[in-house]
């Protein structure tokens, strides 16, 4: 019996010892995922153009002075729905604005005009 004792006394420390280096593993893979995913970021910046402060403001003032100047009063860049009330009083019951091809071009077309980026297809 006490040859049995002293095999589950063996045991339990080796299982101790398993469990301890088990979790020293898993913080051991958890600190390596951590630094695996922040290489792939970098990697993925690294293709990423540098803008200074001057050249992103540049940026931010085009895209204002487009929007600015865009006609948001042409009916025709919008869908709606009417309905009519049971006292036939008529309201809109959709909306939406179809523009933003042509929102979204114009202002590509000012940032390529601004960092003189020409596109030849």
């Amino acid at each position: 019996m006490k040859n049995n004792d002293m095999n589950k006394e063996e045991l339990n420390q080796e299982i101790g010892k398993l469990k301890a280096s088990l979790e020293a593993h898993e913080s051991q893979v958890k600190d390596l995922q951590r630094d695996l995913k922040d290489a792939e970021q970098k990697l993925a910046d690294a293709d990423k153009p540098k803008l200074t402060e001057k050249q992103f403001s540049a940026i931010q003032d085009v895209i204002e002075q487009v929007v600015g100047n865009y006609s948001f009063d042409d009916a025709d860049r919008y869908d709606f729905e009417l309905g009519i009330e049971y006292d036939n009083r008529i309201y809109l019951s959709h909306i939406s604005f179809d523009g933003c091809d042509d929102l979204a071009d114009d202002i590509y077309k000012g940032v390529e005009d601004l960092m003189q980026i020409h596109i030849f297809i």
